[in-house]
Order: structure tokens, then C-alpha cells, then sequence
């Protein structure tokens, strides 16, 4: 099962968002919190190879926050 503190550290390790992985809210979008178009990309790339999952564009495009993010992963771990 995934959690927040797992994709932070995934996060940091990759280099994404430097200086806001730690301050990130997960009920908060994660562009409103300073994340742009590449840092998510990125971001969704580190967790389908971490995961072992993938995250087609229609369903990444819903995906706006970390706690979205975590209940879709730990859903698709329950298929």
C-alpha cells in the first residue's frame, strides 16, 4: 500500500519539485501548490516504474492530488 510519505521520498530522490516535496499538502492540488507540467510528468513516470503500474493520460489528467494519486495506486495494488 502506498502512502504519502513513500511518493515524498520517491519525489525527492528523483529530484522532482526540489524545496516543495516536503511542504506538499496531499488534499491540495498539486499545481496550486507550485508543481508545474514537467514535475508531474515526471512525477507520474517515477511512480508507474516504482509501482509497476501504468497511468494512461486519461486517467493521470484526473489525477490532481497526492491523495487522488494514492487511492488510485493502492486501488490498482487491490486488482
Amino acid at each position: 500500500m502506498a502512502t504519502v510519505e513513500e511518493i515524498v521520498r520517491l519525489m525527492k530522490d528523483a529530484g522532482i519539485a526540489r524545496g516543495k516535496a516536503d511542504s506538499l499538502a496531499p488534499d491540495q492540488p498539486l499545481d496550486a501548490q507550485g508543481l508545474d507540467s514537467y514535475d508531474r510528468m515526471s512525477l507520474l513516470t517515477e511512480l508507474e516504474e516504482h509501482f509497476n503500474v501504468e497511468l494512461p493520460n486519461q486517467v493521470a489528467i484526473q489525477l490532481k492530488t497526492l491523495n487522488e494519486i494514492l487511492a488510485h495506486l493502492n486501488q490498482q495494488g487491490q486488482d
